[in-house]
């Protein structure tokens, strides 16, 4: 009888542990959001940014941790493999929607094995040339292009970035046939386009203000025209119908969140995103916040791994 009372003892305290593991206060500690790149980029910015309006709404630190490498993958793999507590989080981009058809060495699928929890931010590229180019604008790009096949000479930093997509799609909508010049970053690439030996590549806002008596911009990668710089068409409007490849950022965790946690957490990113200074701040570099609920989010992503796969259908291209 006493251990039938003692395993009925074990069996409640079992089930009292697992109730308040599901509705337990949270959080009731420091929360990591981690960068799958290096300190200093536009990812580590939005981070930085919001984790303190996170903290100051939820009463505990929101630490950004920089875990770069192996294109994100070391970054967004530690996510995936954490516990779903709400406790580590992923600052994800766009970009993981498409990685699985450039990169062979990936193994996550974004819907089955992360929690999506808001939207962010949306960054449009801008398709910069030389002044030197004899196009003043992006129709006349594209005819002088293909009057060259194979002479045309574009910037990336590696695919499966935004920019090398923006770049791929590009090529295949406007039916241009131009040479991918690889580097390891827009500094870099900046030099070569400025300097005239490339002709065009996608860059950040950021990249044309600093430079913009030394480059021209055709267009934006966007479905709008970027804020700041409103005189800049898209691409869909100035030549090529349909095309919208901005960047853009979401708050993403391992499979399996709470669902309280997440509502939680999508409302405080939410009214961070609302407020009149970290609007500005992000509006000054380039960036518009757009906040959305997870099913949204979780949309979104189905919809531009759809997207990403008929670009590298279409294109040719297969996992390295």
């Amino acid at each position: 009888m006493r251990s039938l009372h003692w395993l009925l003892a074990l069996a409640l305290a079992a089930a009292i542990s697992a109730t308040h593991a599901q509705t337990g206060k949270w959080p009731e500690k420091p929360v990591r959001i981690i960068v799958a790149a290096p300190p200093g980029g536009g990812d580590d910015f939005v981070t930085r940014l919001i984790a303190p309006k996170l903290a100051e709404q939820l009463g505990q630190q929101f630490i950004t941790e920089n875990r770069p490498g192996a294109g994100g993958m070391i970054g967004q793999t530690a996510v995936m493999k954490s516990p779903p507590d709400g406790y580590t989080l992923l600052l994800a981009g766009g970009s993981m929607a498409g990685a699985r058809f450039v990169n062979a060495a990936v193994t996550y699928d974004v819907l089955r094995d992360f929690t999506p929890v808001s939207h962010v931010e949306i960054s449009p590229f801008f398709m910069l040339t030389h002044p030197s180019v004899p196009a003043r604008n992006l129709k006349e790009y594209i005819a002088l292009a293909r009057s060259q096949p194979g002479k045309m000479t574009y910037a990336t930093l590696g695919a499966g970035q935004i920019p090398y997509w923006s770049a791929i799609w590009f090529n295949s909508m406007a039916r241009i046939q131009a040479v991918d010049i690889a580097y390891k970053s827009f500094a870099e690439a900046t030099v070569d386009v400025i300097s005239g030996r490339v002709d065009y590549f996608f860059a950040p806002s950021a990249t044309y203000v600093a430079n913009k008596a030394r480059m021209r911009a055709l267009a934006v990668t966007s479905a709008s025209r970027a804020s700041q710089f409103p005189d800049v068409p898209t691409i869909a409007e100035a030549a090529l119908p349909g095309f919208d490849m901005p960047g853009w950022r979401s708050i993403m965790g391992p499979a399996g969140m709470r669902r309280d946690i997440v509502a939680q957490l999508n409302a405080a990113i939410g009214r961070a995103l609302a407020m009149p200074d970290i609007r500005e701040r992000m509006l000054t570099a380039g960036s518009e916040p757009t906040p959305s609920t997870p099913e949204e989010l979780t949309k979104k992503y189905a919809e531009w791994i759809e997207r990403f796969g008929k670009i590298a259908k279409d294109a040719g291209i297969k996992p390295q």
